[in-house]
């Protein structure tokens, strides 16, 4: 009897759960499609409207934008993501949204105002004088696009994926309506910056509404500070988020650095196809990980299988797009981008294994963070970081953008198996 009732019991609880997770990733599904489509439309836009070499340029300074970005989140987003996570059905809520947020201000603050004292000195050390007054005009941009991505993992982090969802088609889809117009009527690329900073601006007011009005107000309040734990783990995520920025934007910036603004063109066409397909992955990942933060003995079994069956989607998935890029790529990228784009089909193919690197990835560094484990990552990545900036610094000067793209590969292997045999340890 007793056995017939837990097994009842367990049954209905693995009933609730999926159900949770097909509602769940259905909303990551639209959120990240949504993303996708309009981030390849306007790159699509740019690199036709621009040419290669102007659009060399504008990937050129956005990378360096991106990696200013990428320090100022300084791992609290990411902590914040675990700790709303974690404590997303108790009584400290509340605490943990008014610490997180509290935290965030004040550190995107900090970081505007180091981009504004650095815009000189970092476009003289770059030697690009025209990039002053781009960085003094993203200042703006990079307070209120730190707040973006602190939404984006908050709503994660409470797995209510509707909310992310309305974030990245206010985010995505007001850069590709702004950015057009103010490209059209200035035709210079700080109309892009300008399209961005206003696209950031009614993405942000717009997140917190209803971050506010949904899960925090009226809610009870422990009066707890967990300012001090947030940015303990915060840690070891901005080691990672260093990591990942070597990953995925250094190459850029060690080609603009070391090589032509026409390199850097035809390889940010192919990075961009290959950075946001893993989104695909990054859908399933949003609507399923946030389960692995409460981990236990009585349901490791289930999460172990569940996990198990996410890696074999992904390898279908994954196998798929390969066979297609590979089998029509060079065809494709031509037709789509122009004509004076076809050099950008070598270092897409070349970028094929780093796409497969990154798509399992997702599943195995979202795992470590929700269980705690994100000093581990961070370990791991820093070897791949090492190898990665002593290819580029090999490869670029010989080979433009194909060199960028077998560093890019190589490199991020030694990160992929650590992180496998760490997640392996943790489902013993």
């Amino acid at each position: 009897m007793i056995k017939r009732f837990y097994d009842l019991t367990k049954y209905k609880l693995a009933t609730i759960v999926s159900a949770k997770l097909i509602k769940e990733t259905a909303w990551s599904f639209l959120a990240q499609g949504s993303a996708f489509i309009f981030f390849i439309g306007l790159n699509l836009f740019l690199a036709r409207y621009l040419g290669p070499d102007r659009f060399g340029e504008w990937s050129f300074f956005f990378s360096i934008l991106s990696i200013v970005l990428l320090v100022s989140y300084l791992g609290i987003n990411a902590s914040a993501r675990k700790f709303i996570a974690q404590h997303n059905e108790t009584a400290e809520l509340k605490a943990v949204l008014r610490s997180s947020v509290k935290l965030r201000v004040i550190l995107s603050l900090v970081f505007a105002l180091v981009m504004l004292s650095l815009s000189k000195p970092l476009a003289v050390w770059l030697d690009r004088p025209s990039f002053e007054v781009l960085f003094y005009a993203a200042a703006p941009l990079v307070f209120f696009a730190s707040l973006v991505e602190y939404l984006k993992n908050a709503f994660q982090g409470l797995h209510r994926l509707k909310y992310d969802f309305y974030i990245n088609l206010s985010e995505y889809g007001l850069k590709l309506l702004l950015a057009v117009c103010f490209l059209l009527i200035l035709n210079e690329i700080i109309g892009l910056v300008f399209a961005f900073n206003l696209a950031f601006i009614v993405t942000t007011v717009l997140g917190f509404y209803f971050l506010y009005r949904h899960f925090y107000k009226n809610r009870p309040d422990s009066g707890t500070d967990y300012t001090r734990q947030l940015l303990q783990y915060s840690l070891p995520l901005f080691v990672i988020s260093i990591g990942f920025l070597i990953a995925t934007e250094i190459d850029t910036v060690m080609i603009g650095i070391l090589s032509t603004d026409y390199e850097v063109g035809i390889y940010a066409v192919a990075k961009q196809i290959i950075i946001k397909l893993p989104h695909i992955a990054l859908v399933i990942s949003l609507g399923t990980m946030p389960l692995f933060a409460k981990l236990n003995q009585d349901n490791k079994e289930y999460l172990k299988a569940l996990f198990y069956r996410l890696l074999k989607i992904n390898t279908v998935i994954f196998g798929s797009i390969i066979i297609l890029i590979l089998a029509a790529g060079w065809y494709f990228i031509p037709l789509i981008f122009g004509a004076e784009y076809k050099d950008s089909v070598l270092p897409l193919v070349i970028l094929i294994p780093y796409l497969i690197i990154y798509s399992y990835s997702i599943f195995l560094s979202s795992f470590l963070d929700y269980r705690g484990k994100a000093r581990k990552r961070a370990i791991n990545l820093i070897i791949a970081l090492l190898l990665n900036l002593g290819l580029n610094l090999v490869l670029i000067p010989r080979y433009g953008a194909v060199g960028a793209a077998i560093a890019t590969s190589v490199s991020y292997f030694p990160y992929l198996v650590l992180n496998w045999l760490e997640v392996r340890k943790s489902f013993q």
